[in-house]
Parts: C-alpha cells; sequence; structure tokens
C-alpha cells in the first residue's frame, strides 16, 4: 500500500511520481528540473515535483528544491509554490515567482509528508491577500471546501499562455482489452485539468491513443 497522503478534510495532495501511471499530458512540458528564479532576477532553484489534488486531478503546488545558499542549512531545503502563483516562461525553460529571494527563504519547509490545512495556510499566506481573515476560518467546513478557489490553486494560470489551445493536465493510461489501435473516450467537466478535444454535442472528452498490440 502507498503513502497515505489524504489530510483532516479528506483531500489527498501526494506527489505526481508517486502516482502510479499518471504523467505530465503529452503537449505540455515537464517542468520537473527546470531553474526558479525569483521576481528580483535570482536563481533561486529548482522544480523537484508536482504535487497533485488526486482527486479532482489539478496539480496545486511546485516543490521548489532550494540553492544551497536559499537553504541556508545542511542538506536539501525544498519549499512549496502554490502553482497559481508563479510563472512560465518555456523560451528560457524557466519558472518565475511573484516573490523577492528574501520572502522565498521565510517559506515553510516541505517535509515530503502529507499536507495539514494549517501548513496550507501558512503557504498561502505569503502568496495571497487577505490571509489573516481566512486563517481565522480553518476549522470552518466552507473554508475546507473552497480552500482551492483561490488563483493561486489555478493550474490553468500557470499555462495560461497555452490555454487556448489546450489545458494544463496530468493523463492516466487504463486498460483496454483491445485488439488494434483505438480511442478511449472518459467524459470530463470542462473545468477539470485535463488535455480536452470538443467531442460531438458540445461535450468535452480526453483521447487517450493505444497502440495495435504487437
Amino acid at each position: 500500500m502507498g503513502k497515505d497522503y489524504r489530510n483532516e478534510d479528506g483531500v489527498s495532495i501526494m506527489p505526481l511520481g508517486d502516482m502510479r501511471d499518471f504523467e505530465v499530458a503529452e503537449g505540455y512540458p515537464d517542468i520537473r528540473g527546470w531553474s526558479v528564479r525569483s521576481i528580483d532576477g535570482t536563481d533561486v532553484g529548482k522544480v523537484h515535483e508536482l504535487l497533485v489534488d488526486a482527486d479532482s486531478m489539478r496539480t496545486r503546488y511546485l516543490d521548489l528544491r532550494l540553492t544551497s545558499d536559499m537553504a541556508a542549512t545542511p542538506g536539501d531545503r525544498d519549499v512549496l509554490v502554490p502553482i497559481g502563483a508563479a510563472r512560465l516562461d518555456e523560451s528560457a525553460n524557466l519558472v518565475i515567482l511573484p516573490l523577492h529571494k528574501e520572502r522565498i527563504g521565510l517559506l515553510p519547509p516541505y517535509m515530503h509528508d502529507r499536507l495539514t490545512r494549517v501548513q496550507e495556510y501558512e503557504i498561502r499566506r505569503h502568496f495571497s491577500l487577505g490571509e489573516a481573515a481566512a486563517a481565522a476560518d480553518i476549522g470552518a467546513s466552507t473554508a475546507s471546501r473552497n480552500f482551492y478557489d483561490d488563483e493561486a490553486f489555478d493550474d490553468r494560470r500557470f499555462f495560461g499562455a497555452r490555454r487556448d489551445e489546450k489545458r494544463a493536465a496530468v493523463e492516466r493510461p487504463r486498460e483496454i482489452p483491445a485488439s488494434d489501435e483505438r480511442d478511449v473516450r472518459i467524459a470530463v467537466s470542462p473545468d477539470d485539468s485535463v488535455v480536452l478535444k470538443r467531442g460531438q454535442e458540445g461535450h468535452d472528452e480526453i483521447i487517450i491513443r493505444r497502440p495495435a498490440a504487437g
């Protein structure tokens, strides 16, 4: 059995690398290993991993591994960045954060364990305004349900330049009993973070190509 990442609200935020048979969708860059730069032009680290909401299949965080100078501690130090707060520069294989390097150094360390709501509010506080008021509602059920209804967690903002072409995605191959090449069509919501193709009668469908059996 795999590691349990589910928090007290029943939400499972887990590394993409731990999600068996899932990967970044074709047509979108896998930014793991890309350099990350602060808004003041300092290289602060590299993208170590993507953290995905396993239920909604939306990418929520970038796991940023800080440079040794930024970490200021022995060994590796990782921090989390809400994906909608970052910006993508594909021309330079670069991710840009809206914080100065000093502020990035203040982000809480990510210990590669399950995230609690308290930890997530602390992370979001660095990237969103009005967090003092929001933090007061940590125990409220509405806060739990709507926690990710914040542009800082909208992965479509991160891939905004591609929004008119495709949507940011993680794609899951599915087993199909087929002896020849075929398409598997699975109806999804238009707001889901998957690669979409407009189907008949206005329905969005995910298309997964399977090669012919050898």
